[in-house]
């Protein structure tokens, strides 16, 4: 019997809360701090793992093991926020003191958790069967002061192809989405997010951005250049579904209608690209 199921990757590196064994008892910080550095709930969000072909979400908090960086720390844009992370986005140390993993146990963990989830990326990236990849994120209201002094409040999604303002190339040879399908995206959630305000108190109402205020990852760039497939990054406000936050924001459990109606409007927005895309 044939599938009903899209041909559509979603991934989600950053959606989860959990330490890795390895880590455990060795944190400086907490769950809140956890809790304020994860895209949560965009497993939630973007949980369309029954209408799409394949759905990935990394296990392992992004606070600790980010594998939307290099395995490189000359490329990092900011020191501490590689794979294995030194601080926190609003710069709190994550390990006690002495305990960092070293050299050696770095490199077990980039083998054991990072290695793997980039073989997963690659394989989607060569199927020809797969028409079309999300990279599903989230961003805080406003972003932490460590890199972000003015504060200034954020578009309650943006979409990037690693291009510019206009979605077109900047600083490299290509894209990873064709600038009218960006723009496509971006027009579909921004009109049905735009029946939403009773969730945007912390959201600028102005419409979806393209490549602002985040341009695309490392899995973004490692995969969705020069890959067989269209590849975008949706960021989510969580204004839209946390309100405000900051360093000090406590965990708090889903709010399952907003997060309803996000899901319920995204999934609009990506079905409609790729019934664009498939003609």
């Amino acid at each position: 019997m044939a599938s009903d199921k899209l041909p559509i990757a979603i991934i989600l590196p950053h959606a989860s809360v959990e330490t890795p064994p390895e880590l455990e008892g060795r944190l400086a910080i907490d769950e809140n701090d956890i809790f304020n550095e994860a895209d949560i709930y965009t497993d939630l969000i973007f949980d369309f793992r029954d209408q799409v072909t394949h759905w990935l979400r990394f296990p392992y908090a992004r606070a600790l093991i980010d594998v939307n960086r290099p395995d490189d720390p000359s490329m990092l844009k900011r020191v501490g926020d590689g794979v294995i992370k030194d601080v926190t986005s609003y710069g709190r140390a994550v390990f006690k003191p002495g305990q960092r993993p070293d050299l050696a146990e770095e490199r077990e963990l980039v083998h054991r958790y990072w290695q793997p989830w980039h073989q997963q990326l690659a394989a989607i990236a060569d199927d020809p069967d797969i028409k079309l990849v999300i990279d599903a994120h989230s961003m805080a209201a406003r972003g932490p002061r460590k890199y972000d002094p003015q504060e200034q409040l954020r578009p309650r999604a943006c979409v990037s192809n690693l291009g510019d303002a206009a979605g077109r190339p900047n600083g490299l040879a290509d894209t990873t989405m064709a600038v009218a399908s960006l723009r496509f995206l971006g027009q579909e959630i921004g009109q049905r997010f735009a029946r939403l305000d009773a969730l945007c108190e912390y959201a600028d109402p102005g419409p979806v951005v393209l490549n602002t205020p985040y341009r695309g990852g490392w899995d973004l760039k490692a995969h969705g250049l020069g890959s067989r497939q269209p590849w975008a990054m949706i960021e989510v406000s969580r204004a839209m579904y946390v309100g405000y936050q900051d360093e000090s924001t406590p965990a708090r459990p889903p709010r399952t209608d907003e997060i309803g109606r996000l899901r319920e409007a995204l999934w609009e927005a990506i079905a409609g690209l790729y019934r664009t895309l498939a003609g």
